[in-house]
């Protein structure tokens, strides 16, 4: 029975991955493509620079690359929840980027495995970095708070499989294509893609020719993000529906 159901949401995934990239294309695109350009950044890396700082910095970025990339295979596959739950994941190694920039000698609390060495939490990071206004802080705590939402089990996760037929209550099980969802995971991940390469870029040389296309990158993000606001008036959770349901 196990293997049955493995091999029903191998195929199901499979053929959302596929009406996904027929039914929103330039939403694809623009995930991959940014996707490509965030790991080309990495050839671009310098060799030697500040000791510890250098090596915890690219290492956090690594591991934000590997996932950037479960989280678009996740929500190409019709996994929306899922694909937004390591946002958090993101945001806290986006901030301890921004952290050890300012506080290098502090590298070894990512460098060293034991627990007396943690790493601050991702507050007293967002307390103690440089940000560009007040405004920009509250809004890091609130996206924090909003992350904790799809990370912890929250009634947004919860209702996102549910639906009402008559007296009945559906439970969805598994996946299934939704287009407005999988351009709300676009809006999120797009714009931590932007977030990670603003940060990624400071470390390139400036003569780098990864440069070059850079600004074109944001571009596309902000557009994209500028065109959906517009278009809905602000970011909605996705859901999370199935072709499978069990009541």
């Amino acid at each position: 029975m196990g293997k049955d159901y493995w091999a029903t949401f191998e195929q199901v995934a499979s053929s959302v991955h596929d009406q996904t990239k027929a039914e929103c294309e330039g939403e694809y695109e623009l995930l991959t493509s940014l996707f490509s350009f965030y790991s080309r950044g990495f050839d671009a890396l310098p060799q030697e620079g500040d000791g510890a700082a250098l090596i915890a910095r690219g290492a956090i970025l690594s591991q934000t690359l590997n996932t950037f990339w479960a989280m678009i295979d996740l929500a190409v596959k019709g996994f929306y929840i899922q694909s937004l739950i390591p946002l958090r994941h993101v945001y806290e190694s986006w901030l301890s980027f921004l952290y050890l920039a300012k506080y290098p000698d502090d590298a070894v609390r990512w460098l060293n495995p034991t627990w007396e060495m943690r790493p601050p939490k991702a507050e007293t990071m967002r307390n103690r970095i440089d940000l560009p206004s007040k405004e920009i802080k509250t809004k890091l705590g609130e996206f924090q708070t909003e992350m904790h939402r799809f990370a912890h089990i929250d009634p947004s996760a919860v209702l996102s499989r549910l639906k009402r037929e008559g007296e009945k209550t559906i439970i969805g099980i598994g996946a299934r294509f939704e287009n407005d969802s999988f351009r709300v995971c676009t809006y999120g991940i797009s714009q931590w893609l932007g977030n990670c390469l603003n940060v990624l870029s400071s470390m390139i040389p400036r003569d780098h020719e990864w440069h070059t296309e850079y600004g074109g990158s944001i571009d596309a993000i902000r557009s994209f993000i500028d065109e959906y606001n517009t278009a809905t008036g602000g970011i909605q959770l996705p859901e999370n529906g199935s072709d499978d349901d069990a009541s």
